[in-house]
């Protein structure tokens, strides 16, 4: 496996690896100040051929930039789980997305392309993520939710049944969503409201 970013989210995703006795081959990371990652060399130009039949995570947190990236990467993308998480056999998760220490993905949860399921998040049976979603530390996503492209979901949020957050939204930590979010929208508060 090859990570794309060297920064603190590219550790988490390395404990991961670890944790299923997975290789990191190398990484890659555009900071040309960043050389090394633990004992492994890092990659300041990105190129195709480096490291060719190894599958690729982008290890950034920021929702934006693995879009931005993805799009550029000519590597086959992997998927990572940690070996604490639990996901369901019928649950589906697309290529480049990352499933964190102690994650529940319960029966027919969608998960899309390039997302993050941070540390002891739940997302519960029948629920929609798109890509480049970032579900935070602690969020508990209940069941029958729509999560549009781009959303992020701040730590220990909880998203109420039925809801639909539309894309590129912000759902700030703590915040409980109890009604549909639009596209762009920013919500905060017990109950949620929006700010932005």
């Amino acid at each position: 496996m090859i990570l794309y970013g060297a920064g603190g989210h590219a550790k988490v995703i390395y404990d991961c690896l670890l944790s299923k006795g997975i290789h990191l081959a190398g990484v890659f990371d555009d900071n040309p100040d960043n050389t090394t990652f633990f004992d492994k060399t890092v990659f300041n130009n990105y190129h195709p051929d480096i490291l060719r039949r190894e599958k690729l995570i982008i290890s950034i947190g920021s929702n934006k930039l693995r879009f931005n990236l993805s799009r550029n990467i000519k590597h086959d993308f992997g998927i990572v789980s940690h070996l604490s998480s639990w996901i369901s056999e019928r649950a589906e998760i697309a290529h480049g997305s990352m499933v964190l220490a102690k994650a529940i993905i319960q029966p027919e949860v969608r998960i899309g392309r390039h997302v993050i399921v941070n540390s002891g998040a739940i997302i519960e049976h029948d629920t929609a993520v798109d890509d480049f979603v970032h579900v935070g530390p602690g969020t508990v996503v209940c069941g029958g939710v729509t999560i549009g492209p781009g959303t992020f979901i701040g730590a220990n949020a909880t998203i109420l049944p039925g809801v639909s957050l539309g894309a590129w939204s912000v759902i700030g930590a703590g915040a409980v969503v109890l009604d549909h979010v639009k596209n762009g929208s920013t919500i905060a508060g017990n109950p949620g409201k929006q700010i932005i």
